[in-house]
């Protein structure tokens, strides 16, 4: 261990929590902060006096976060989510890939999403790989001939061609330095995989894959002497599966060639924390975006399964509405009208889940937030945060609603629906998901579409809207 790593802080925190870091490690002399420049103009850390000690608080980010080269904050979701991988990949989220690497645990089958990650994993090893200096064994050779060299094989010599009055044969062996290796051959295996997938998608084309397929190409070049081994024998290799560890002086190929096992077997990824499978780059995830999206795209499967007539809509694009109307005549309480400032700028309101009928009419919005209330508090259920009941009572008047939803993540107390109240002709509503287990979120997910369902007015078993 290099003396950095003995002397790098790691520091375990949940999301949005304050953490006490020595400020010597985050500080110059000057008070300003010491920021790995990916994280740096990020809402990701941010520092904050809380009663008269300067700390550092969480954001909604997850994940391995290099503060900078002295410590590591690893932050943790707040409220019990057992498959982060599974929401990140239901929603097609974006996660905020840093240089830095950590160690990730290998789990399912490798779907689009893991591929992509895989893909630019593997170009940036190569790169690495190739600038250090391909491995190369020593294999023996045999051959027999007028000409021998290397060292001659007296007894295979004296049975075949000396008993047989063959004087001027010899049989012999040497060894040849060769890339042509187990350990080559898996890498490039992966190589090829990859390429395969990313031809695969021309069909629908990413930013970036056309890029990605040159930089292969140019990289597979470098592996022309390397043999092919369609039954991935290499696989059996001790080297391979690092039971036999790698000279010192290629330690670097150990990172290109575990991933190159993952994209082998075609195992996904887990983005939990924890794991010593594969390394890729600390792959950062907002919660907060993953929650909403998430929310919302389980509710679009399940009102497709279920042919519901209406429309899943997200309010912060396709199903907002303007928040203010201009009325006329223009109201006068100072004797002459008083132009509006809606009819220039009419704002928008903007819930988080709009569902539309087919007749354009509203039938339910719902604020998703990723927040907990009353973690602290003694009584198991606690009111909604404030400014969240007055954002979604807006929402619902404009809407031409009479009840609102929030829809929070549980994390104690009641599960599901909880009525919070009535603020004066709408009621309030509180949705507690329970993601806290693999097995139960299918569960939980069906019981949040069928009480969304309820509450917009929608039959049970609602027939096709196209029949």
């Amino acid at each position: 261990m290099t003396e950095a790593a003995a002397n790098l802080v790691i520091v375990e925190c949940a999301e949005h929590d304050s953490i006490e870091i020595d400020a010597a490690l985050w500080l110059n002399d000057d008070h300003q902060l010491i920021l790995n420049s990916e994280i740096d103009g990020r809402d990701i850390l941010r520092a904050s006096f809380r009663r008269g000690v300067l700390r550092l608080q969480a954001t909604s980010y997850v994940g391995v976060i290099p503060l900078n080269d002295r410590v590591i904050v690893r932050v943790k979701p707040r409220v019990p989510i057992a498959n982060l991988t599974r929401m990140v990949i239901e929603t097609g989220h974006d996660v905020l890939a840093l240089s830095a690497f950590r160690e990730y645990s290998s789990r399912g089958t490798a779907d689009d999403w893991a591929m992509n990650v895989y893909a630019d994993a593997l170009l940036d090893y190569l790169d690495e790989l190739l600038d250090a200096g391909m491995m190369r064994s020593y294999e023996r050779r045999e051959d027999q001939g007028h000409f021998p060299h290397g060292r001659i094989d007296f007894t295979e010599t004296m049975q075949r061609f000396t008993a047989r009055a063959v004087p001027n044969k010899a049989a012999y062996s040497w060894f040849e330095r060769t890339v042509d290796t187990p350990v080559n051959r898996c890498i490039k295996a992966a190589m090829e995989a990859v390429h395969a997938y990313l031809m695969k998608s021309k069909a629908k084309p990413r930013k970036g894959d056309r890029a990605k397929l040159a930089r292969l190409a140019g990289q597979l070049l470098a592996f022309e002497e390397v043999g092919e081994d369609p039954e991935f024998r290499f696989l059996d290799d001790s080297v391979v599966l690092g039971l036999t560890p790698l000279p010192d002086s290629r330690a670097y190929y150990r990172s290109a060639l575990d991933l190159s096992v993952v994209i082998l077997r075609g195992i996904g990824i887990g983005l939990e924390l924890g794991g010593t499978d594969v390394r890729l780059s600390s792959l950062l995830i907002d919660t907060n975006k993953l929650f909403e999206n998430f929310v919302r795209v389980s509710l679009a499967k399940d009102a497709a399964r279920q042919s519901w007539p209406v429309e899943v809509l997200d309010g912060n694009a396709e199903g907002r509405v303007d928040l203010y109307d201009v009325p006329d005549p223009l109201p006068s309480p100072l004797g002459t009208p008083i132009n509006a400032l809606a009819s220039v700028d009419p704002g928008k309101a903007q819930p988080d889940v709009v569902l539309r009928g087919t007749d354009g009419s509203f039938r339910l919005i719902a604020e998703v937030k990723n927040t907990v209330h009353g973690k602290n508090a003694k009584a198991k259920d606690v009111l909604p945060e404030r400014d969240e009941v007055e954002q979604a009572v807006t929402y619902a008047l404009r809407y031409g609603l009479n009840f609102t939803v929030l829809i929070h993540p549980w994390f104690k107390g009641t599960k599901g629906l909880v009525y919070v109240g009535r603020v004066r002709s709408v009621d309030v509503y509180d949705y507690r998901l329970d993601l806290s287990t693999d097995d139960g979120t299918d569960e939980a997910l069906a019981d949040m579409a069928s009480t969304m369902a309820s509450l917009a007015g929608l039959p049970i078993g609602q027939p096709p809207t196209s029949v």
